[in-house]
């Protein structure tokens, strides 16, 4: 995100922000603490709390791209001509899963017809689908993988969930 975007919405830019948070100790506090730091002395948003607050963790070393408070994400989108219902129904069951999904297990925990399918990846990861209409004939499926335990994870995931994104629009393009 650019400094004109940060200071317009929090009255300074990456370098101020970064000042004020050396100049607290922030470097050794924990990423909570940092936040409420942000939100109690100085006013700052909730959202732009944590944006900071990662770009601070980032910058000085104490959290790397992709990586959260409970390991690694990586997220993948891809647009396919269909319509929402088709794509919805080619994640939501499990006979559409088995036709593009890549190797691993699946356990579906919540969703919403046509709008978002959550649940269990490799028993460790968490997987989430978003599920958008794009127009006519058109659709999108956002996917994220949470939960990841190293950064490695992260590019296997992101091939396997591109390759697997392909084959899903090769199966209903048809």
């Amino acid at each position: 995100m650019r400094d004109e975007a940060v200071k317009a919405k929090t009255g300074k830019d990456w370098a101020g922000w970064f000042r004020v948070l050396d100049r607290a100790g922030a470097a050794k506090l924990e990423h909570a603490a940092i936040a409420a730091l942000l939100s109690n002395e100085h006013r700052v948003p909730g959202w732009w709390c944590q944006m900071v607050t990662v770009e601070y963790e980032r910058a000085r070393g104490k959290r790397t791209r992709h990586q959260t408070a409970t390991g690694f994400q990586v997220g993948v989108t891809k647009t396919i001509a269909t319509t929402l219902p088709a794509l919805y129904q080619a994640a939501a069951t499990a006979a559409g899963r088995r036709k593009w999904f890549p190797a691993g297990a699946f356990t579906p925990s919540s969703q919403t017809t046509n709008k978002y399918l959550r649940g269990a990846w490799n028993e460790t990861a968490r997987l989430e689908f978003g599920f958008y209409a794009k127009g006519a004939g058109k659709a999108q499926i956002a996917l994220g993988v949470s939960k990841l335990a190293n950064k490695a994870g992260v590019e296997v995931q992101r091939a396997a969930w591109k390759a697997a994104c392909a084959r899903l629009a090769a199966l209903l393009e048809k």
